[in-house]
């Protein structure tokens, strides 16, 4: 069974090695979908270890009612329910509910996977944007740049006023 505080970290990516868990997301993914696999093998394994148990009870019921504590006739509703309460039926049950919730997990850790991968391709384009970029001091002569700029855009500014009066 996995366990959610070790087995989930690779919710976590580092924002600084993004070539890194690209590489490594199709291996992840694969851990996953593997285990996902096995998971409703032993799945399809206890429903039908449960339906057998489930015949067996049943044939032993209509071969000896008394043995059950049934009285004289018995009905199909009678014969199920009692099925239900055999302890082995129970706790055949419950291994098949254990296995059902595993299979639901591991599927939920394969859709988050996919989730993941879009959240790299984003987080990728991004970086490509330079949106974790830092900004840099800027020196003397890009200040003076900046600043001619700013003074043609002025002047650009003041000549269509001028034009539309």
């Amino acid at each position: 069974m996995m366990d959610r505080e070790t087995e989930f970290d690779f919710f976590d990516i580092d924002l600084n090695r993004l070539d890194e868990e690209w590489i490594g997301q199709p291996k992840t993914f694969f851990k996953y979908a593997a285990e996902l696999a096995d998971a409703r093998k032993e799945l399809e394994e206890a429903k039908a270890e449960l339906d057998v148990l489930k015949a067996t009870i049943d044939k032993n019921i209509r071969d000896d009612s008394d043995a059950f504590g049934l009285p004289g006739k018995t009905t199909e509703t009678l014969i199920s329910n009692t099925i239900l309460l055999q302890p082995l039926y129970q706790n055949a049950m419950k291994d098949y509910r254990e296995k059902k919730h595993r299979v639901d997990m591991v599927q939920a850790a394969v859709s988050a996977l996919d989730h993941r991968k879009s959240a790299l391709e984003r987080l990728v384009s991004l970086h490509g944007q330079n949106y974790f970029a830092t900004p840099k001091p800027i020196d003397s002569e890009s200040e003076e740049a900046v600043h001619d700029i700013e003074k043609g855009a002025a002047r650009r500014k003041g000549r269509k006023r001028n034009k539309r009066e």
